[in-house]
């Protein structure tokens, strides 16, 4: 069940100043209250993943840790964003993930190929071109 509360411009100001990564203010504020970090679709706390599936475009120079990567939903208005993380991985507002399609999967609600939907801001290429090109 979701119930929505208002808050003053000030508060919604400081709650996105205590934003960690591309958490959203209501994640701000479980973490802050109630000290729960994000868990991402494992349920478990959000900790490091062994090794992501974007490592080899790492290693190959072809993305950076921190480069942005962005799907958008023309239809529904929506653009959602995701940051390439350490080992390989992607962070999202919902969690950090080893492999591209579950990250934006976790995002949309439902299946979806992240290898050919998200695109590297940068390079302005798909994941799937990007590693193509390895």
């Amino acid at each position: 069940m979701n119930y929505e509360i208002s808050v003053d411009r000030d508060v919604y100001e400081a709650l996105v100043r205590s934003r960690r990564g591309f958490e959203q203010p209501n994640e701000v504020l479980r973490r802050l209250l109630l000290g729960k970090e994000g868990t991402g679709t494992s349920g478990q706390p959000n900790e490091k993943p062994r090794i992501g599936r974007l490592s080899a475009l790492v290693d190959a120079g072809l993305i950076e840790v921190g480069d942005e990567l962005r799907h958008e939903r023309v239809r529904k208005g929506q653009v959602l964003v995701a940051e390439v993380a350490e080992g390989g991985s992607i962070r999202t507002a919902n969690g950090l993930y080893s492999a591209p399609s579950p990250a934006l999967k976790d995002l949309i609600g439902t299946d979806i190929d992240g290898w050919h939907n998200w695109i590297h801001v940068r390079s302005g290429k798909s994941l799937r071109e990007l590693r193509s090109a390895l």
